[in-house]
């Protein structure tokens, strides 16, 4: 049976998330986006290691362990440990918005473009289609912003990747720092199927409010019977979840998970219907 694994790693403060697709023959494969590691702290790298470790797959003698790694933008708590996952585990490919080579984590090029460890890398928008290029199970994707050619160059967290992944009859969608600004474009491309929906900048208030208006773009797109949020908390030093994010959704009668109370969130479907597990471990 086909399934899709996203899990959001609890790292404290940023973004790393594991995905895994399994396919109706039991194979499996690997993807990533995004990891916060720094050289005295690297949870996310610990964490996918004990996950190759429990699955017996020795990512050591695997030169490319992920089908993709993600980058969805060149901030440190997205960023800054991508090089180290990507030289650890290797991809066939890495993806990141066109804003990275004139941020500080432009340097990364430079690695993927000599390292052997990575097979194919290229700046994506909503324009790409990646189906083609990759194999990833039954699991498709979407890139739903950027637009083409379009860099903020003033706030890179609107530069963020939002990524639609479906398998069968459920969506997830993971947002990046994408801020509510552009919601009101990106939530009319959310398609009718989305399940699963991380809560954009960590639950900080200009990832839901709209400017001027404190409209909430995605939050009335999406419909709390049949749509999960999830949130990758950034508590030290930002202190998202917002409790005015946090009210927002529990008056919406949302039901939320977040890595500051539940820890590390998997999100498991058949392309059917989606549980959720979460541990410490």
């Amino acid at each position: 049976m086909a399934r899709l694994l996203v899990t959001l790693i609890d790292v404290g403060w940023g973004d790393s998330i594991l995905i895994e697709s399994v396919d109706d023959g039991g194979n499996r494969r690997f993807a990533l986006v995004d990891c916060n590691d720094y050289e005295t702290e690297r949870s996310a790298l610990i964490f996918v290691k004990r996950f190759f470790d429990r699955a017996s797959i020795d990512f050591e003698a695997n030169r490319h362990n992920f089908e993709w790694v993600l980058l969805t933008h060149g901030h440190a708590d997205h960023a800054r440990g991508v090089k180290r996952m990507l030289s650890t585990f290797g991809t066939r490919h890495f993806w990141y918005p066109k804003s990275v080579p004139s941020t500080t984590y432009g340097s990364l090029l430079t690695f993927v473009n000599r390292s052997d460890r990575v097979q194919h890398h290229q700046a994506i928008d909503a324009s790409k289609i990646l189906d083609p290029a990759i194999d990833f199970g039954d699991a498709s994707l979407d890139v739903l912003w950027p637009d083409h050619d379009q860099i903020d160059a003033s706030n890179e967290n609107n530069n963020s990747v939002v990524l639609a992944l479906t398998l069968g009859q459920v969506t997830f969608v993971l947002t990046g720092d994408a801020e509510a600004e552009n919601w009101i474009a990106i939530a009319q491309r959310l398609p009718s199927t989305v399940r699963v929906f991380q809560v954009p900048h960590h639950g900080g208030r200009n990832g839901l409010f709209e400017p001027g208006t404190d409209g909430t773009p995605w939050l009335t797109q999406l419909s709390p019977a049949r749509t999960q949020l999830a949130l990758s908390s950034h508590i030290r030093p930002h202190g998202h979840p917002h409790p005015d994010v946090v009210q927002a959704i529990a008056q919406a009668n949302f039901t939320a998970f977040r890595t500051d109370r539940h820890s590390h969130l998997t999100f498991d479907t058949d392309g059917t219907t989606v549980e959720v597990q979460y541990s410490h471990v």
